[in-house]
């Protein structure tokens, strides 16, 4: 295998001695080039600085300088050198060429300039302090895209650089030894030969230096201009930041006059937007969205078709159903598949756009209304009405939100709405009161949209008295917040009926979950469906009340805040990243296991115990792994984890020693398999199979039915009887007697006849009838045959008993039993006599 040139030069230059010194230098390059790039991925917003191109190549020169004293090369070792230097500098050689991503970002700077220039040149860039909260938030996810993309290309060109850089340097020691082998005393001066090589040798060495030292001035140079394009975008970013920070300041501020004042209809102290302006602002917004995002916008319309085909084809193919043949998201489905798609397409929007701006999740919005009307019958709960007039205003609060209402019209909308909306909402007060056979879900959903009047109320209060753009949160956020959890309800429902019109298909039934446990599967997903849902809804809300950003930025800081117990010193951040890794570690833990179990294992019949002994292990497995990674994101490094282990292990040994027992006998259980899930074991008094082999103990269901839990040191410590532990074939005897009067011989010819044709008996190993002893009233006799399974020696014991019988008394044979005959002696004694009849008898009896 050839070594990398840049290994095999510094292996060259190495003499001995100095490969602990060498080493520790490549050590310390690699940290410095891990550092230098962290604090540039770590970067946000406004306080991004680029990272100024020289950094990577002045680390590594810099940490060249300290180099050990470089000797020259050996006579007799001059021949193999100069041919392993001359291959090794053709290995270089590859490196020097333009690589493509170089070229990528070289031929889109400028198109990329281009662009920044026309961002900048937007005129509501002028007036950044009169745009409204929405217009600056759009403002500043497309300069945040644009800033995006220039890291990524800085991120590239740092590790070439970096790899150049390098590269050069192991060059430099090259040119820096031959010349010291060069110019060294020798006993015997050099033949002219070896002096013509080597001098050939630094000529080559000078050629593929100057091509290194172009390649990297020519990435330096593109670095730089990368370099002024992030100022420029920082510079933007800081401006629009600042801006969104003042309007968030001034929204707790008085801006109009009060309604009982002077002067209330007169435009406030906030500049106001004017509908012309921000319709032009959205067109070109939309405009360059549908540009950029065409891509996407093509996946999305094929999921649209992906839902809709499928749902005509099933209406088409068995028509409409009838109002009660179906539950009701299946009937929705069903009856409504263009509605269907469409909510269920628009649902998925931030899925396929990283960048939504404020116009286009209007218009997603907007598009929402149709798509619910058409599903209220068959999804709203009743009563309808008002929740569809909740959807009509959050509709009209929507295109107020944009900016398409005069600042008159606004203000007046803005008083207006919030009655709109306490008014339905006491409507649907008044209507679930009289529906109570809502389910709980629906009911919940119902209580949800009532308590929408308390906010809308807030809002009322705030309009009237002159806080209008506060006013304009609150109600633009409640109403958004009604539409999300309307349209939340409804996309659970489509997805957990599509999933059981999918669990039907025969391309389900390919797998084991749907085959076997399709029910409690369809239950699960719609349980999760049931989170996203909820997570959706959270979502929308933060947005909509404008909180995301002030929560994100305090969670930052409170997750910074570090707090010191003695020497050790933990963060917020560390801990709460510790205690999701773990719960993350058993969600995959649980999830993992259900695959395996479920659909992976059982397709390679491996039998029951293999599969429950391979799924724990591969649990064992993800368990260590996840308490590793918590300890690294908790600031431990391995060192320190040791240690912690190794004082965790002393304590947990002394003071929890059952437990620890119990844990390691659960691991040798797993190692070795004494045991199996499935096999039948007896210990003392409890017989029954085992169903589950836990890390602490494990579950044995007994005969009888009942579940016993065995500690794990039990099985492994204590007198333990594994009936099917290599082979599942089970022994049965069945003792019989027949009387002194019958021919052994005979007998033991019709008992083999009686075995012959008894189901459930094994012809390998073959059937033996034995006679084993002489009792006191009959010929003993044993029948011995083996059953395919533990759990059916019961039946086949009683089956063949009953053969048995029925054969001996169809041949006339008795099965005799004890019998005692007891012989009794009277002695007539002198009974007391009865005066009234004279005549009285005594007896006296003995036996």
């Amino acid at each position: 295998m050839k070594r990398p040139a840049s290994r095999c030069l510094d292996a060259r230059a190495r003499q001995p001695g100095a490969t602990a010194r060498r080493t520790w230098l490549l050590g310390l390059a690699t940290l410095a080039v891990c550092a230098l790039a962290a604090p540039a991925q770590a970067q946000q917003g406004a306080e991004t600085d680029p990272t100024p191109p020289s950094e990577p190549l002045e680390a590594v020169e810099r940490l060249a300088e300290p180099e050990a004293e470089l000797e020259p090369i050996p006579t007799p070792q001059i021949g193999r050198r100069i041919e392993e230097t001359f291959r090794e500098l053709q290995d270089v050689a590859p490196r020097l060429r333009r690589q493509r991503e170089i070229k990528v970002i070289r031929d889109a700077l400028p198109r990329f300039t281009r662009e920044v220039d026309l961002m900048r040149a937007l005129p509501a860039l002028e007036r950044l302090h009169g745009l409204s909260p929405r217009a600056l938030l759009d403002l500043e996810q497309e300069w945040e895209r644009i800033k995006t993309r220039l890291s990524t290309w800085q991120s590239e060109l740092e590790a070439r650089v970096t790899s150049l850089a390098e590269e050069r340097h192991h060059v430099g020691r090259a040119k820096r030894i031959w010349r010291l082998s060069l110019e060294a005393e020798r006993p015997e001066p050099l033949p002219p030969s070896q002096l013509q090589r080597i001098q050939r040798l630094q000529g080559e060495i000078r050629r593929v230096n100057r091509r290194l030292e172009r390649r990297i001035d020519e990435v330096l140079e593109l670095q730089g201009q990368l370099s002024d394009e992030g100022l420029r975008i920082a510079a933007m970013l800081a401006r629009i930041q600042s801006a969104r920070q003042q309007a968030r300041d001034e929204r707790v501020q008085r801006d109009h006059r009060a309604l009982w004042e002077g002067g209330a209809w007169l435009p406030g102290a906030r500049p106001e937007a004017i509908p012309t302006q921000v319709a032009e602002e959205h067109a070109a917004t939309l405009s360059t969205f549908l540009r950029r995002e065409r891509v996407a916008l093509a996946f999305q319309g094929a999921c649209f078709l992906a839902f809709a085909l499928p749902l005509f084809w099933l209406r088409r193919r068995y028509g409409e159903p009838a109002p009660r043949e179906h539950v009701a998201p299946l009937r929705a489905l069903r009856a409504r598949p263009l509605a269907s798609a469409s909510l269920m397409t628009l649902v998925a929007t931030p899925v396929f756009h990283a960048y939504e701006p404020s116009v286009v999740r209007a218009l997603v919005l907007l598009l929402f209304v149709p798509a619910i009307v058409r599903l209220a019958p068959y999804l709203l709960p009743a009563p309808r009405r008002p929740q569809l007039g909740l959807i009509a205003l959050a509709a009209v609060s929507t295109v107020v939100a944009v900016g398409y209402a005069p600042p008159v019209l606004r203000r007046a909308l803005l008083l207006l709405l919030p009655f709109g909306g306490i008014a339905l909402a006491f409507l649907l007060h008044r209507g679930v009161a009289k529906s109570p056979r809502l389910s709980g879900a629906r009911r919940l959903t119902a209580w949800i949209l009532r308590l929408a009047a308390l906010p809308l109320l807030f809002a009322s209060w705030y309009g009237a008295a002159g806080y209008v753009e506060r006013a304009a949160v609150w109600i633009d956020g409640t109403f958004t917040l009604i539409e999300t959890i309307v349209v939340a309800m409804m996309a659970v429902d489509l997805a957990s009926g599509m999933m059981r019109m999918a669990a039907r298909h025969r391309w389900a039934r390919a797998l084991f979950t749907f085959r076997k446990r399709r029910l409690a599967a369809t239950r699960t997903l719609a349980r999760l469906f049931r989170w996203i849902g909820l997570g959706g809804v959270l979502y929308a809300a933060l947005v909509g009340f404008d909180v995301l950003d002030p929560l994100l930025e305090g969670s930052r800081l409170v997750l910074r805040k570090s707090y010191a117990f003695g020497s050790i010193e933990l963060s917020v951040g560390e801990v709460i990243a510790f205690v999701a890794v773990i719960a993350g570690t058993f969600v995959v833990v649980r999830l993992v296991h259900f695959l395996l179990s479920q659909e992976v294992l059982p397709r390679f019949d491996l039998g029951q115990g293999t599969e429950a002994a391979i799924s724990l292990t591969v649990s064992y497995l993800l368990v260590a792994l996840g308490v590793v990674l918590a300890f690294g994101n908790a600031g431990v490094n391995p060192e320190q984890l040791a240690l912690l282990g190794g004082a965790l292990g002393v304590g947990i040994g002394f003071g929890l020693q059952n437990v620890v027992s119990n844990f390691v006998s659960g691991l040798i259980l797993v190692a070795e398999r004494p045991i199996k899930v499935g096999d039948v074991i007896e210990m003392e008094d409890l017989v029954g199979t085992v169903q589950r082999i836990g890390i602490r103990s494990s579950t044995v269901r007994s005969l009888t039915g009942a579940e016993v839990i065995v500690p794990n040191a039990d099985l492994i410590s204590g007198n333990l009887v594994n009936w099917t532990l290599s082979d599942a074939r089970r022994r049965i005897d069945v003792k019989v007697g027949t009387g002194y009067d019958h021919d052994p011989a005979e007998v033991k010819q019709i008992l083999e006849g009686a075995v012959r044709g008894q189901r459930g008996v094994l012809h390998d190993p073959k059937p033996e009838v034995l006679c084993t002893g002489f009792g006191d009233s009959s010929v003993d006799f044993e029948v011995r045959v083996w059953t395919s399974s533990y759990s059916e020696g019961v039946r086949v014991y009683s089956a063949l008993a009953q053969r048995i019988y029925a054969v001996l008394a169809e041949e006339g044979i008795e099965i005799p039993f004890p019998q005692r005959d007891l012989h009794v002696k009277s002695i007539e004694a002198a009974l007391p006599q009865s005066s009234g009849s004279g005549d009285s008898v005594t007896a006296d009896e003995s036996a």
